[in-house]
């Protein structure tokens, strides 16, 4: 069986660690460090997610500092096995020495006020990946829907503000109007960390043809989703429905797009054949049993991200 390096560009690991209070050598999360040994290396952005419906008694911005300061004990604490990266270089040195890389992420811009005046800080905190919003419209942009509104004043200086400072925008969460919006403002690589194929999938979540093509534009790329409700409408899928979603945008694209993005840790249902990170060893056996050649599984599990990375994250 082949072993890959896997970069990923989302999971809700941070988060689900502090809302369990567990730690990284003992946890009930999908993601686990232990697993990451059958991989050839691992990297992961990590996203905090500012929930205002869990029950916790925090506002966003108080949920996102708490969560933060805790993940990053967990980073302090486990030094040996996992560290923070900020940029191309320190997530090749982490890769080289053996450990986990992990990257900070933001999903939702309530969690810093979504106020741009802030990203600043928030990128010397380590955040190097954001979106606008989560499962609500907010005074920068609409959420992911059918007729959500578009980008603000406000949304459009966040964009601006956030790839000045190398900071990822993800439009995985937005509404149509607001993803052509970033589109217009863009000025480096836009990313949809966690978004299929909407031609396979009609979710108003995934990415239609039209908008897959404008982030290739950009130079950005498109994380494949593991959630069984955005890779196939009757939520029920197997590795060949990941694979298809794969192929449907290398066709359009020809490589170099389509990342991983799965979304562990974030949804309650994963694809028939696969239960966590270990389990990318089997998704790439089938790939290449598929005809995908080496090159093309390195760049989907490993290359396409960190050649963004590389782009963007200074």
């Amino acid at each position: 069986m082949s072993r890959y390096q896997v970069i990923d560009a989302h999971c809700d690991t941070a988060s689900e660690l502090w809302l369990r209070r567990e730690s990284f050598d003992r946890c009930t999360t999908t993601v686990r460090l232990s697993d990451a040994d059958a991989l050839d290396g691992y990297g992961q952005f990590f996203a905090i997610c500012p929930l205002p419906g869990q029950n916790t008694g925090f506002s966003c911005e108080a949920f996102y500092q708490q969560c933060m300061a805790y993940f990053q004990e967990q980073l302090r604490r486990h030094t040996d096995k996992i560290t923070q990266v900020g940029d191309a270089a320190s997530l090749e040195a982490a890769l080289s020495a053996g450990k986990s890389a992990a990257f900070l992420a933001l999903e939702g811009a309530e969690g810093i006020g979504c106020d741009p005046g802030r990203l600043e800080e928030a990128r010397a905190l380590g955040l190097r990946m954001v979106n606008l919003t989560w499962n609500a419209d907010n005074i920068l942009a609409g959420c992911a829907a059918w007729d959500g509104p578009g980008l603000s004043n406000q949304g459009r200086e966040f964009v601006r503000r956030a790839q000045r400072l190398g900071i990822l925008v993800d439009v995985s969460h937005l509404s149509r109007r607001a993803f052509w919006d970033v589109m217009d403002v863009a000025q480096a690589p836009v990313v949809a960390s966690h978004s299929n194929s909407f031609e396979l999938c009609r979710h108003p979540r995934n990415l239609t043809d039209e908008q897959f093509l404008a982030l290739c534009e950009t130079g950005g790329f498109a994380g494949i989703n593991f959630y069984t409700a955005f890779l196939a409408e009757e939520g029920e899928a197997d590795l060949d429905t990941v694979r298809c979603h794969m192929d449907h945008f290398l066709q359009l694209s020809g490589g170099g797009h389509v990342a991983l993005g799965g979304d562990l840790d974030g949804c309650n249902s994963l694809p028939c054949g696969f239960n966590g990170l270990e389990s990318y060893c089997q998704l790439s056996s089938h790939l290449e049993l598929c005809g995908f050649s080496r090159e093309t599984v390195e760049d989907i599990y490993a290359n396409t991200i960190k050649r963004v990375v590389k782009t963007c994250i200074m």
